[in-house]
């Protein structure tokens, strides 16, 4: 790994992006937060990337906020000033056009859990740990939209289990209850993220964009008749470019 706080390497048109303080289980402090935020929100006009693949360097995603950073200079800041870098920064994971793969070794609590769901699928290895913390440390359950994502993927029940008792989530719980798509090796999850990312370039550029919108919209409509007529005018844009 270099000494850059967030490693970004091209592959073809893949980015892969490594959180990068491997000796704190790349644990979030402002200086992470604000390069996650300012690598994302420069994607929304990035037309060379195509898919970004998300992991943290050595035996950890991320375990969230760097509490030993407290009264540091460099400790994250969110909160009190109203400053909400982390927000911000998974607004800009879902507002940008590029698939979001998310790779997930060790541990991915609190803060890193909710990047962790701001992905559009997210693949853990064996040694994954979710972890929701927050109500662990004295504070609210749920946080940075986990429960507006957990309640989807996991069901009403255990995602408020989860996140009302702050009991970890092994990766194949989280496989049966949704919160991830597949479990593989820990040796395997960088080759299975690429070949992920592979798949999703043979669409075209344009299809793959609109696919991505429309899957986040049809989460805020509240019909599937609205749903329809969004999906509809996306296919009807990509046949009219077809044709020309």
């Amino acid at each position: 790994m270099s000494d850059s706080i967030l490693e970004v390497e091209d592959i073809g048109d893949i980015r892969r992006v490594t959180l990068n303080r491997p000796e704190r289980l790349n644990a979030l402090n402002q200086p992470m937060a604000e390069a996650l935020l300012a690598y994302f929100e420069a994607r929304r006009r990035d037309t060379a990337a195509r898919v970004i693949i998300l992991r943290g360097a050595g035996r950890g995603f991320t375990a969230g906020a760097d509490l030993k950073a407290l009264g540091q200079p460099d400790a994250l800041r969110d909160g009190p000033d109203g400053d909400w870098t982390l927000r911000d920064a998974m607004k800009a994971m879902r507002a940008c056009p590029q698939p979001i793969v998310a790779l997930v070794r060790g541990p991915a609590a609190g803060g890193g859990l909710a990047i962790a769901l701001a992905s559009d699928v997210v693949v853990a290895g064996e040694s994954a740990v979710f972890h929701s913390a927050f109500i662990k440390i004295g504070l609210s359950g749920a946080e940075l939209g986990a429960a507006w994502r957990m309640q989807r993927t996991m069901g009403i029940s255990r995602a408020r289990e989860a996140l009302l008792t702050g009991r970890p989530i092994d990766a194949q719980e989280a496989w049966r209850t949704g919160l991830v798509s597949s479990v593989v090796a820990d040796t395997a999850l960088d080759e299975h993220g690429l070949a992920l990312a592979q798949d999703m370039l043979a669409a075209r550029p344009d299809a793959l964009r609109l696919t991505k919108r429309s899957l986040d919209a049809a989460l805020e409509i509240g019909s599937a008749d609205a749903a329809m007529e969004l999906e509809e005018r996306a296919q009807m844009l990509m046949i009219a470019r077809r044709r020309s």
